[in-house]
């Protein structure tokens, strides 16, 4: 009888795994659960893994750089905090020796693919004909089922790609990292800094937008508005289609000093568009992302690990997709009677299905693809011991889903121009007049809703008021964390997997700080170092372009040893222009690495005594705000437990103390005033 050991990403996924093929035994190991599954032709063992049980080190000892002698090591040998997985790593080793063939039974992605096959290579160096692929993209039973009887060969190019996106994040990861450093170093300080693949030409994109945010200079201009007692009306140049800023001071209260004394307005004309609004697309990661962030103010960070969460307790299709399409064979009528089972979705189920008796079921697609996952949808099971937030965004998933089948919503603008003396003003509205798939999406239908009185061309309407209004541009808005994910999506930069976690490291790191994401002093002045000494590291271009040999990998037209040997060549140069510029480039960091720690530090005015600063203080181990005229001055307020908290430099508008920013791993930042008796924290 042969025997095949599965590797499971996670024990929760490989226990799902072995109750969806059926009759098993279960035997522990190590303290590792395994299940066996026996048949008159094979012995299957399914055995979990923990995520990346291997990861990649140096192979000679030092500090320096370059350093691209690497090998795979088991990854609780090469990082501190990962003693938890050498359990799993002995039993597995335990398991596999049994084997005769293996499954990679993994999440079906590069990630996925590299976990599994380092598993069984670096254990037992098995050929590739005596690995299989198992794909699938939920964790029900029926498609579990499904993808064990449509076992795939191993999946060479996948594995390929995604050793070669390892190797070369660390090869600009590990090297870049540690020449900023010991530049640092060489100028006696220490600072933990890092840059790479994609956080470098992450972190130019933002800091591009700060540079176009500090040289912005705002240009003033005037604006009029009719006061009407239902509508409000914006002056518009006759020259012009839309309202219009008046750019010159004199010509305004030319305007202003005309119409101000006026108390009727003749309705000009009226313009009616009839207009239908399509409904939205499916959601790949980015736009779930996009969407909980726009509804609930969640993180891209925490939105897919809630994500993950509800597709490891099988409610929804694999998350990290980039596809915003659903394609028919996924069965639309069998998932819409599952979601019609959940009493909460019974009535919008049986809407939906109420257009397959007079057409066929049909969804909006996007333009996406992913070749390995559909867009994310639920797959019909009822949830049960959900947090709120997970709640939350499950409700979100299934309400998408139902809304990519609805019919477009009928929408009408009116656009009623009002003359006075011969000035123009527009006012607009925007009614719904049929819902239609807004019926399917509520809650987060977000559509302006403003209707205008029923009035004639021709007829004189009371004027309450006008307005001058003296305004200035306002600069470019700086990044949400939603928003640079998105963007980073259409720059090719990063995965649908990394993208987040690469935004998390550049707050870790103090290069951006608050939401909207603000660039510190510390991440321009990585950014500039990086363009004036190593400018390939920031590269755009340079890393799409590593992204499409990934792909030529994939489909076998490259190599992975191609494609790291060309990146190591040019990582070489890039590498020995930095050493030669060390002490100037450790200098540049270093004074603003100091200058940034006082800043953090420094939060207002102590006021309780004449020249004190109030500072963020810590002492074995707890925080707290302190004056630097202590003891002179025990003025002192607390610090919250956790979290990475920086100033703000602003007052509170109640009562004058400092706030500070607060930024948490759950992705749940906030800002607060310091003091703790505070009215704007009365609902707190």
């Amino acid at each position: 009888m042969e025997t095949t050991v599965m590797v499971g990403e996670k024990p929760k996924v490989t226990s799902k795994i072995a109750n969806a093929l059926g009759d098993y035994s279960m035997k522990e190991n190590r303290g590792v659960k395994n299940y066996i599954i026996e048949t008159d032709e094979r012995r299957l063992i399914v055995a979990p893994a923990v995520g990346h049980i291997f990861n990649l080190d140096q192979v000679s000892e030092g500090w320096d750089y370059p350093v691209f002698d690497v090998e795979w090591k088991p990854t609780f040998e090469t990082d501190d905090s990962a003693g938890y997985m050498k359990k799993y790593y002995n039993n597995l080793r335990d398991q596999l020796e049994k084997a005769d063939t293996y499954i990679n039974a993994c999440d079906f992605d590069l990630e996925g693919s590299v976990i599994g096959a380092n598993v069984i290579k670096q254990i037992t160096d098995a050929p590739d004909e005596k690995i299989e692929r198992m794909k699938f993209s939920t964790l029900t039973q029926s498609d579990l089922r499904d993808a064990y009887d449509n076992l795939e060969s191993f999946d060479r190019g996948m594995t390929s790609a995604g050793i070669a996106r390892h190797i070369l994040d660390y090869y600009y990861g590990v090297n870049v990292s540690r020449a900023l450093m010991q530049a640092v170093r060489e100028n006696d300080r220490y600072k933990t800094l890092s840059t790479g693949r994609v956080q470098g030409p992450t972190l130019k994109v933002l800091a591009d937008k700060e540079k176009e945010i500090m040289e912005f200079e705002p240009d003033p201009y005037w604006e009029i508005t009719l006061q009407h007692q239902e509508f409000e009306a914006k002056f518009k140049d006759n020259e012009k289609e839309k309202p219009a800023r008046i750019w010159e001071e004199d010509k305004a209260n030319q305007i202003f000093s005309t119409v101000k004394g006026e108390s009727k307005a003749k309705v000009r004309n009226i313009k009616v568009n009839n207009y239908k609004h399509k409904p939205p697309i499916p959601f790949n990661l980015t736009g779930l992302q996009k969407e909980a962030s726009s509804q609930f103010n969640l993180s891209p960070k925490k939105t897919q690990s809630i994500a993950q969460s509800l597709y490891e307790d099988s409610l929804i299709s694999y998350p990290r997709t980039e596809s915003q399409k659903l394609p028919p064979k996924l069965g639309y009528k069998n998932l819409l009677n599952k979601l019609k089972s959940q009493e909460k979705y019974e009535d919008l189920a049986k809407k939906v299905l109420k257009k397959e008796q007079s057409d066929n079921l049909y969804t909006r697609q996007g333009k996406k693809e992913d070749d390995a996952h559909p867009a994310i949808h639920p797959t019909g099971k009822h949830p049960s011991n959900l947090s709120k937030m997970e709640k939350k965004v499950y409700d979100l998933i299934v309400k998408r889903f139902f809304a990519v089948f609805g019919e477009a919503a009928k929408r009408q603008s009116l656009t009623m121009t009002l003359d006075v003396l011969g000035y123009g003003f527009e006012a607009k509205s925007k009614v719904t007049k049929k819902r239609n798939w807004f019926n399917l999406y509520d809650p987060y239908v977000n559509v302006e809703e403003a209707d205008l009185p029923e009035v004639e061309e021709g007829e004189k309407l009371e004027v309450n008021e006008f307005d001058l209004k003296d305004k200035e541009t306002k600069p470019p808005r700086r990044y949400s964390q939603s928003r640079i994910v998105s963007e980073l999506e259409k720059r090719n930069l990063g995965t649908k997997a990394t993208r987040a976690s690469t935004i998390d490291r550049l707050y870790d790191r103090n290069y951006i700080e608050e939401s909207p994401i603000k660039v510190t002093d510390l991440g321009l002045t990585i950014v500039n170092t990086l363009e004036k000494h190593a400018p390939d590291v920031l590269s755009e271009e340079l890393t799409r372009s590593f992204e499409q040999k990934m792909d030529s990998i994939r489909q076998g037209d490259k190599t992975s040893e191609e494609v790291v040997s060309e990146a190591q060549e040019e990582l070489k140069d890039t590498l020995n222009k930095f050493k030669k510029d060390e002490q100037e480039v450790g200098a540049e960091l270093v004074k603003t690495i100091d200058k940034e720690r006082k800043r953090q530090r420094r939060l207002g005015e102590c006021q309780e005594c004449e020249d004190g600063t109030l500072k963020i203080i810590k002492n074995n181990g707890s925080r707290f705000v302190g004056c630097s005229n202590y003891p002179d001055c025990e003025n002192s307020f607390p610090l919250p437990s956790n979290g990475d908290i920086n100033s703000m430099d602003e007052k509170c508008e109640e009562c004058g103390n400092p706030k500070i920013y607060v930024s948490r791993n759950s992705g749940n930042d906030y800002n607060m005033c310091i003091y703790p008796d505070c009215p704007t924290k009365d609902d707190w």
